[in-house]
């Protein structure tokens, strides 16, 4: 039967990231938000206990993909 399909830690990051910006408190209201507006974005939805161990382990990941982002904003530098 094979391995079932997840989604690229580019996908997850991204997923987190809308997660986050459209205010969404609760991962299962998101996963169900996402699977009924998100599914033609990306290919393959994780259910809410992959998304959930997915995001934890990716933590590091996710923490310097903002460190990056935030560097690359005049805020970053400034002192006021």
């Amino acid at each position: 039967m094979g391995t079932p399909p997840r989604p690229t830690d580019s996908e997850l990051i991204c997923l987190a990231v809308a997660h986050a910006l459209l205010g969404f408190s609760s991962e299962a209201c998101w996963l169900q938000y996402a699977h009924a507006h998100l599914a033609s974005t990306f290919p393959y939805l994780p259910q809410q206990s992959g998304y959930n161990k997915r995001l934890r382990a990716s933590l590091p990941m996710l923490k310097k993909t903002i460190r990056m982002l935030a560097a690359d904003t005049d805020f970053w530098f400034d002192n006021h």
